[in-house]
């Protein structure tokens, strides 16, 4: 690395290629890379026809109900860029599946929006313009808009992703003034991982291809000489992840609210992370969630792991979608079993959004169609 920005930096005689990697224009985080060939060398570019979850179809006129979705359902397909299931969208954020079954040596750069993944089974590398990182199950992964990516794997894994179309970050309450995370944050900056230097992508020289996704269009972008060679990089702006063990859950004197499970906000949305936890300590506290109707947010819950006792018919792999407005809570029966319960051992992940969501015409195969009978509750 050059000692100063925006200077002449050569190795063995060659001058590198400074390239800046920036978010809002040049005013917000950034990284710079030192790059052996120009990033704006393509010698081709051509559509990329295999993806089709660049526009979405909506459902037409589906009844306003609760969902259950079973992503079991989902068989892996195609490779992680033309594989994905799209389930539900609005314009802030597109959410699904990816249950790729095959590795493809393409490289993908979401230009329309930053990426959220959670691992839900399987292991899973990520190569970036910016290193490799390990993913193991119950990792979150956030990967900048506009980065380029592949996943590389032995056997086929499961994520749920989210695009996020305006941002995707730590929430601003969890960092102070300084820029440092709060010791109230529900993590620290040692509970992260962050990429490491990548020999065989970042040291070789063959040809590679991105594909590009913008405004719902793909383009595949061929490079006669190794986009990714180069000496180093510095900066904010990079892949990252979390595990849900290194993320610190709350508990109260009385059921506390989704809200403080908060994991990341993006732009008309936000994460929350359901974990293994002490439950309410009130000697009449009731553990189990209260009903509720929240006439502003969508409600899509990813059920990972352990017992789901406010739930009937929902299984590990189980997402879901309970629309604004209409009232939810744990099944008939659940909410007086979950008194006095001194634990919970169950792990969910939740996407709340604050506009409507449209439900994908793909997401209809995925279907529990009993789940909405199954709140009524049997006459005694």
């Amino acid at each position: 690395m050059p000692p100063m920005h925006h200077t002449a930096f050569y190795v063995r005689e060659q001058l590198l290629n400074e390239y800046c990697f920036t978010r809002e224009g040049f005013e917000a985080p950034y990284s710079t890379l030192y790059l052996y060939h120009p990033p704006t060398s393509e010698v081709e570019r051509k559509p990329y026809k295999e993806a089709s979850w660049g526009v979405l179809e909506k459902r037409d006129n589906p009844l306003l109900q609760r969902r259950h979705f079973r992503s079991s359902k989902n068989h892996p397909q195609g490779n992680f860029i033309n594989g994905r299931t799209p389930l539900a969208f609005n314009d802030d954020l597109t959410y699904g599946l990816c249950h790729p079954g095959e590795v493809t040596p393409d490289f993908f750069a979401n230009n329309d929006a930053d990426e959220l993944f959670f691992v839900a089974a399987g292991e899973v590398e990520i190569q970036s313009l910016f290193g490799k990182l390990p993913l193991v199950p119950g990792d979150y992964l956030i990967v900048p808009r506009s980065c380029p990516y592949r996943f590389k794997f032995s056997n086929p894994p499961k994520l749920i992703y989210v695009e996020a179309k305006q941002s995707l970050s730590i929430p601003m309450e969890f960092i102070n003034d300084h820029g440092q995370l709060k010791m109230e944050a529900p993590y620290s900056e040692r509970s992260f991982t962050c990429p490491e230097w990548d020999a065989e992508l970042m040291e070789g020289d063959a040809p590679v291809a991105i594909v590009r996704k913008r405004q719902g269009t793909f383009t595949h972008t061929s490079y006669a000489q190794n986009y990714f060679k180069m000496t180093g990089w510095d900066g904010y702006v990079y892949p990252y992840a979390i595990n849900l063990k290194n993320i610190q859950p709350k508990t109260g004197r009385v059921h506390l609210p989704p809200v403080s499970h908060l994991t990341f906000a993006g732009g008309g949305f936000a994460v929350m992370s359901f974990l293994p936890r002490v439950l309410d300590f009130d000697e009449n506290a009731i553990p189990c969630p209260f009903y509720h109707s929240s006439v502003d947010c969508d409600e899509l819950l990813f059920y990972y792991s352990g017992d789901f006792t406010s739930r009937k018919t929902i299984e590990r792999g189980s997402i879901s979608y309970h629309p604004s407005g209409i009232p939810h809570g744990p099944h008939p029966g659940a909410y007086q079993k979950s008194i006095g319960l001194k634990h919970t051992n169950e792990q969910a992940v939740m996407v709340d959004t604050f506009a409507p969501l449209f439900l994908t015409r793909q997401s209809e195969a995925l279907e529990d169609l009993d789940y909405p009978t199954s709140w009524q509750e049997n006459p005694s």
